[in-house]
């Protein structure tokens, strides 16, 4: 089914909502997928809308990542915002940092199969092995389709060979493979849901939630909210659990603006403190 645009009705309940939680994912939805990691940066605008909407009384602002806490940080560099890294792994919410006990002790295993990689993918042009400390992705965007089957082939292979892999799973991503504990908060959708309950007492009455994301790492997300929150995939698929949809990185700047205004507009003391 071909989701819509969020419409007036999204809007008017964003607008009058007494507290609300905006979740965004990084690249694809924040900015543009770009050839590499690196590149992707955040706009002026986006640092402006984003910062002035997690100084707005009953609104919290979180951006929930596959990249290290340390990485996404940096690159949003606003104060205020909570941050989860690692599909969940590591989170600093409220300013408190907490790591998956977990993700720390399998965070060798992690270091190993970064090694093993490189070594067996090493031929490979345009490849990428990102570790992660908790994680690692092997990003493939580069790798020109003669090769791609090749590099499927020596992953795989090293895969197979690797002792830890009960304790892993292999997600895919927007041309990346990621690697990652089975245990813990290791996926978006138990890192909003823990991100939720460590808000719920920070004010009073229901909060609602609002997700924005692009990849097939977000759906997790998607799918753990409640029916009466907000899912919005980024981009043009249809295969998605949201229940709307932006075309891309700047129409998600333009509704976080629409959200910025209308909350502004409504004039009311939503209660946080």
């Amino acid at each position: 089914m071909r989701q819509k645009s969020p419409d007036s009705r999204v809007f008017k309940s964003i607008a009058s909502l007494p507290r609300l939680l905006i979740c965004l994912d990084y690249d694809g939805t924040l900015t543009p997928i770009v050839s590499r990691p690196s590149l992707a940066r955040l706009s002026l605008q986006a640092k402006k809308t984003l910062a002035a909407l997690a100084r707005m009384p009953g609104l919290e602002v979180a951006v929930l990542s596959g990249r290290s806490l340390t990485d996404i940080e940096k690159l949003v560099g606003i104060k205020g915002l909570h941050y989860i890294g690692n599909h969940g792994l590591e989170r600093k919410i409220g300013g408190v940092v907490d790591i998956d006990s977990y993700a720390i002790r399998f965070r060798g295993f992690i270091l190993k199969l970064t090694e093993e990689l490189r070594r067996a993918l090493k031929t490979i042009p345009g490849v990428m092995i990102e570790n992660k400390t908790y994680s690692l992705s092997v990003h493939y965007r580069n790798i020109s389709s003669r090769d791609l089957p090749r590099a499927r082939r020596i992953f795989r292979s090293v895969w197979s060979d690797f002792p830890a892999q009960i304790f892993f799973q292999i997600r895919s991503g927007k041309k990346v493979w990621e690697v990652r504990p089975v245990y813990g908060c290791s996926d978006k959708g138990k890192a909003v849901r823990l991100l939720i309950a460590a808000l719920a007492g920070s004010g009073r009455g229901e909060m609602t939630t609002v997700y924005i994301g692009d990849d097939n790492t977000d759906e997790d997300a998607f799918s753990s909210l409640k029916n009466s929150d907000i899912s919005i995939h980024v981009g043009n698929s249809s295969r998605t659990k949201a229940r709307f949809r932006l075309r891309s990185s700047e129409d998600v700047l333009d509704f976080l603006q629409s959200v910025k205004k209308l909350r502004s507009k409504t004039g009311r003391k939503y209660v946080s403190e």
